[in-house]
């Protein structure tokens, strides 16, 4: 008897050498899901961008503040590994520097957000929403920061429950206000630019639409997010952490987590 998918991805994940946590759960027809210490608080590389970027739409609104609106980018705010702001200090609008920040995972974009935002506003805006794992305390690349033992949190389960209601608002499916299905749509929009084809995407050569957010350090190898194919539509989220770095790298881990996606996505296409 062939073994199910609860089963296959139970045991990749007790076969990875470090931790992996995830979520599978179909979005519409015939329910399913596997959830894997999806509770539980890990290091969230990049993937903290979702929260930052709903933040900040929020705050633009509340703040009456369009998103074509202009934001100074600084010569103190340029991070070396910036592709996107490398020409040098300018003003750029807060859809652009969004944009990037989620498209390209752009960290110089995503600590212009932070200090505009602010952490306090951040993690007010995490607990109003009842994402209770995710926390912001350091910049992007303050290495300085993680050494003093602050760090940015996010837990499968919170990613998971922000990024579902924010696609369910996105296609009326979840009761708002006309502004927060245009914030949720504008979320989904960004999400589905992603740039990075490594992880979830990494052995999919099927071209379905996957709206997601990945997120690596040393140690840390994450991708989640809403897939849609052929009128299904189902959320996948894999995190990965605690190798050591050196047998098991960030981009090794990828590729587990890019053959746990192909797992499912068989299995999807087969129901």
């Amino acid at each position: 008897m062939s073994a199910t998918i609860s089963e296959k991805l139970n045991d990749m994940a007790a076969a990875f050498p470090g931790k992996m946590q995830l979520i599978f759960r179909t979005l519409n027809g015939a329910p399913c899901e596997v959830a894997i210490s999806p509770d539980e608080r890990v290091v969230s590389a990049s993937t903290i961008k979702v929260p930052v970027f709903a933040c900040l739409l929020d705050s633009l609104e509340e703040n009456g503040i369009p998103l074509d609106a202009l934001h100074p980018v600084t010569k103190e705010d340029i991070l070396d590994d910036t592709i996107v702001f490398d020409t040098g200090a300018r003003e750029a609008s807060w859809y652009e520097i969004a944009w990037w920040m989620i498209v390209n995972s752009d960290n110089t974009a995503a600590n212009v957000l932070m200090k505009a935002l602010t952490f306090p506003k951040i993690n007010s805006w995490c607990r109003a929403h009842n994402l209770l794992s995710t926390r912001a305390e350091r910049m992007m690349l303050d290495y300085d920061a993680i050494r003093q033992g602050r760090n940015n949190y996010i837990s499968p389960s919170d990613y998971a429950a922000l990024v579902i209601r924010e696609d369910r608002l996105s296609r009326g499916e979840e009761h708002g206000s006309e502004n927060e299905r245009r914030k949720a749509s504008l979320l989904m929009q960004f999400l589905r630019g992603n740039r990075d084809y490594d992880a979830l995407l990494r052995y999919i050569w099927e071209q379905p639409v996957c709206a997601h957010k990945s997120g690596d350090l040393d140690t840390v190898a994450h991708d989640a997010g809403i897939f849609e194919w052929h009128g299904k539509r189902w959320f996948l989220g894999v995190f990965t952490s605690g190798f050591d770095g050196t047998d098991m790298n960030y981009e090794t881990a990828r590729s587990w987590i890019g053959r746990i996606s192909r797992i499912v996505f068989d299995y999807m296409k087969e129901r």
